[in-house]
């Protein structure tokens, strides 16, 4: 067990100095950051404009100021009109840290997704989505602290390096009216395979992100729902599977308002085969269209956590009514 827990911690090291160099970023509440998983998720809430911010900081009991952090920004607005037919916008900026070498992403994502209600007009229940994602990042690596095989650094290795990056998705839902809803969606993202290398002699191709997701409410009674929800990600080599559900209770059933309590499971493949399975236990509240998240993974083998926190706000349309017919994440 003693050897098993320092190779865990000793993956998990690697992780933070290296994986940002090849992986993206991680959130385990991506319901309340859903422009970074599926550009078709733009707009997918109810009301006409909303914020989200986001901040993790993972491993920091373990790696200290090596730890991972990560924040991000996003704008969504939704255009109103009496069609069934729907465009959204949207805008994410992000920002991740990690690692001794002081590794820098800071990207800004563009999105637009349209949004075809199928059947009755009248009721909107199914719908479908295509979403689109187009930005730019910017990478920086501090190299003070590099160590190098025979003591010199390359000539031809740079500290900056940008490149667009381009993702699309899918989403098909279904709503009623009495909090019954489901969705599935799927995106892949870096369809360009931008080139991330700081070196102008090697090329290092960013590997495909394929997210898969779904989201389920159950309505127990008529104030109280359960929420089974998973989160499927792979970028090779790594992949990742968070599933779970959410205790939902609403102050007043036609309200918006919500409080939740969610407890979730996150399987872990990593680069060298090492499979860690983390537990996380989570709270959303959501009233008068502002909103608060915390969640914290724990992996107890080696006494770590991760905390994240989200913060949002809402602006509903004027009828108070989903001027869209989404289901509101």
């Amino acid at each position: 067990m003693k050897n098993k827990t320092i190779l865990i911690a000793l993956t998990l090291l690697f992780i933070a100095s290296t994986k940002a160099l090849a992986q993206d970023a991680v959130f385990t509440q991506w319901e309340n950051m859903s422009l970074y998983f599926n550009p078709a998720l733009t707009g997918n809430f109810d009301g006409l404009l909303r914020f989200r911010g986001s901040h993790r900081n993972q491993w920091a009991s373990l790696l200290e100021n090596n730890s991972y952090r990560t924040s991000a920004l996003s704008a969504e607005y939704k255009i109103s009109t009496g069609s069934v037919r729907k465009i959204s916008f949207g805008a994410l900026a992000i920002q991740d840290k990690a690692g001794s070498l002081d590794f820098r992403n800071r990207t800004i994502n563009f999105s637009t997704s349209l949004i075809q209600h199928l059947g009755n007009p009248d009721n909107f229940h199914h719908s479908i989505a295509l979403g689109l994602n187009a930005g730019l990042t910017t990478r920086k690596i501090n190299f003070d602290n590099a160590q190098w095989p025979g003591g010199m650094p390359p000539t031809d290795i740079n500290e900056k390096a940008n490149f667009a990056d381009v993702s699309a998705g899918l989403l098909w839902q279904y709503r009623s009216n009495n909090h019954f809803s489901f969705n599935l969606g799927s995106a892949l993202h870096h369809l360009n395979r931008p080139d991330v290398s700081f070196s102008d002699s090697t090329v290092e191709k960013l590997y495909h992100r394929f997210h898969l997701h779904g989201h389920v409410e159950i309505p127990v009674v008529q104030k109280f729902s359960i929420v089974p929800s998973f989160l499927f990600s792979g970028q090779r080599p790594s992949e990742q599977l968070l599933f779970g559900l959410n205790n939902r209770w609403y102050p007043k059933s036609v309200n918006p308002n919500f409080i939740q309590l969610g407890i979730f499971a996150k399987t872990t493949k990593n680069y060298n085969g090492t499979n860690i399975t983390i537990y996380v236990v989570s709270a959303t509240v959501e009233i008068n269209s502002f909103l608060a998240g915390f969640s914290i993974d724990r992996f107890q083998e080696i006494k770590s956590n991760a905390y994240e926190f989200s913060v949002g706000y809402t602006l509903r349309a004027p009828d108070s009514k989903d001027t869209a017919g989404n289901i509101g994440l």
